[in-house]
């Protein structure tokens, strides 16, 4: 799959490389320092660098790996998302800790906000970027499940490919109504911040709400 990397911080650049690893064609985009995204497109494999707008171009799939604050700035870098999968990966983190939304709103339904048309999935935020690396390279023992959210069938087909190109095995925990377990912060009755084996991961996605949260407390990996 063509995947554009919009955002190239530790958890971009770390899917990027784990996908070109895995066959991927991957182009690096957004960074602070232009000259990083030719460092991580030198160390992944037929990987290149290039604009916000060329990476959306270039890909059938998006994964979308910026700070909270900078969300807004970038997307207007990125052109017209429509009928673009994209992946979120994306913590609403500000200067104080975790935001509060307008509206009652998750992260995933404000980022669905402001990308008009995109066809969203949930991705690569429940878990740092050291751990997903460490996945990818072998240094934790087993399989390793990953949840994601997304609700057209493309987003989560889509969204799959990447989290296991990523060495991770995918598990699709719904749409959004089930996404918020997904969000930060680190709390009893989400996912987020656990690691699950990929059987207790998938009692947990195919759980009623109420029950999914209590079983993300009880199944998750306590040598994480």
């Amino acid at each position: 799959m063509r995947v554009g990397i919009v955002g190239a911080g530790r958890i971009g650049g770390n899917v990027g490389i784990q996908l070109a690893r895995s066959g991927h064609e991957v182009l690096f985009s957004y960074s602070r320092d232009p000259g990083k995204l030719e460092r991580l497109a030198a160390g992944a494999s037929g990987a290149r660098a290039g604009a916000p707008r060329e990476a959306v171009e270039f890909a059938e799939a998006v994964v979308f790996a910026v700070p909270w604050r900078l969300i807004d700035d970038v997307l207007g870098q990125m052109g017209s998302l429509d009928g673009k999968v994209v992946v979120d990966t994306t913590n609403q983190f500000g200067a104080r800790g975790v935001e509060e939304l307008p509206g009652g709103l998750s992260a995933v339904e404000t980022n669905a906000q402001r990308m008009p048309g995109a066809l969203l999935a949930k991705a690569f935020n429940t878990l740092t970027a050291g751990y997903q690396r460490d996945v990818a390279e072998g240094r934790v023992d087993g399989e390793v499940a990953m949840f994601y959210a997304a609700e057209e069938q493309e987003a989560i087909d889509a969204a799959a490919a990447l989290v296991e190109g990523c060495g991770f095995v995918p598990v699709h925990l719904g749409g959004w109504e089930r996404e918020r377990l997904m969000e930060a912060p680190r709390r009893p009755g989400s996912v987020y911040g656990e690691a699950y084996r990929p059987e207790e991961a998938r009692r947990i996605a195919a759980a009623p709400v109420d029950e999914a949260a209590r079983l993300a407390d009880e199944l998750k990996m306590e040598d994480r």
